[in-house]
């Protein structure tokens, strides 16, 4: 694996869909507010014309309404990486850890951390029994990583080094502010687009009607396109921190090895309340969802294994703990 190009690629990729996902939500801000510009050329005519100093006068207006309730969504998202944690049930491994699976993931996240150099994070356990892990926080010095139970049980040293080296990754890479920053521009999009239902559900007569319609229809559209960009954002990094695991350990069966479990017989299942809300962060994808194919959070797991293992058969491990 030329885990160098791989980063690179993934990188490329990730700075052309978030341009695309500027040019959108301005594009989308600007086609919405189209309609509030259109008059007749002259008295009785029939000839339509556009104002656009009314249309920039409801840009602006529509484009601080997105920005502040971007950044009021992007101030309750900033809890950390503990909050997130805990959230999901997790709880923190103190000191050394209790067993010796929690002194071994300590004594690999401590090694990842000069590897990657990046501080060592608090780590939390959480009960779920499928393996995965998560990076949460806007930066290192707030972030944390999550590990599931089973991740700890059912992976070797080797396969745990590559976990939590694509977590550092993501860590590294500064993915998980990336992260919360387009859930608040989601965040401020949704925002309009139920300012938009509420005018349309008013009384307060047609125009302001007309104008409810408008703002929900480009709400409810621009969200509907973050997420699409969002979610293919989201793979490219996915990819970008596998790459960059396997430059870590120097090892990329590590990683193939604990992505092959996961298919094979242990899932990556988590089952905290609010889990979907965060399945963006996961090292696997966590949670069952019927946003598959472009609107999914992760790439496909045969295909992060073959760009790691080229030379794989497909073949998923079986559960040797079962076989007598």
């Amino acid at each position: 694996m030329n885990f160098f190009e791989q980063q690179s690629r993934a990188r490329f990729l990730s700075s052309l869909l978030l341009v695309s996902l500027l040019l959108s939500v301005v594009g989308m801000i600007i086609i919405t507010c189209l309609p509030f510009g259109l008059r007749n050329a002259s008295p009785g005519s029939d000839e339509t014309v556009i104002d656009w100093e009314v249309v920039w006068t409801v840009v602006s207006v529509i484009g601080g309404i997105v920005v502040v309730a971007g950044l009021w969504e992007y101030k309750h998202l900033r809890g950390g990486g503990k909050a997130v944690a805990e959230t999901l049930d997790g709880r923190p491994i103190i000191g050394r850890g209790r067993t010796r699976n929690e002194k071994r993931l300590i004594n690999i996240v401590e090694e990842m951390a000069i590897a990657s150099g990046v501080s060592a994070p608090l780590v939390y356990l959480l009960p779920d029994e499928g393996i995965n892990a998560f990076a949460a926080g806007f930066n290192s010095k707030d972030a944390v990583i999550g590990v599931t139970q089973g991740a700890i049980s059912l992976l070797t040293r080797e396969e745990m080094q590559g976990v939590i080296a694509h977590e550092f990754s993501h860590i590294y890479n500064g993915d998980m502010r990336l992260s919360m920053q387009m859930l608040a521009v989601y965040g401020g999009l949704i925002t309009l687009g139920l300012l938009g239902g509420l005018l349309v559900g008013s009384k307060a007569g047609l125009i302001f009607v007309l104008m409810g319609i408008v703002l929900a229809i480009g709400g409810f559209t621009g969200s509907f396109f973050v997420r699409f960009i969002e979610a293919a954002v989201s793979r490219q990094r996915e990819f970008l921190a596998d790459a960059t695991a396997v430059q870590y350990t120097r090892d990329p069966q590590s990683l193939a090895g604990a992505l092959k479990k996961i298919g094979g017989y242990a899932g990556s299942d988590i089952y905290a309340k609010k889990a979907r809300k965060y399945k963006h962060l996961y090292f696997a994808t966590g949670v069952s969802s019927a946003m598959k194919g472009w609107f999914a959070s992760h790439p496909d797991l045969s295909e992060r294994i073959w760009r790691i293992d080229p030379k794989w058969d497909g073949k998923y491990p079986e559960d040797l703990r079962l076989q007598h």
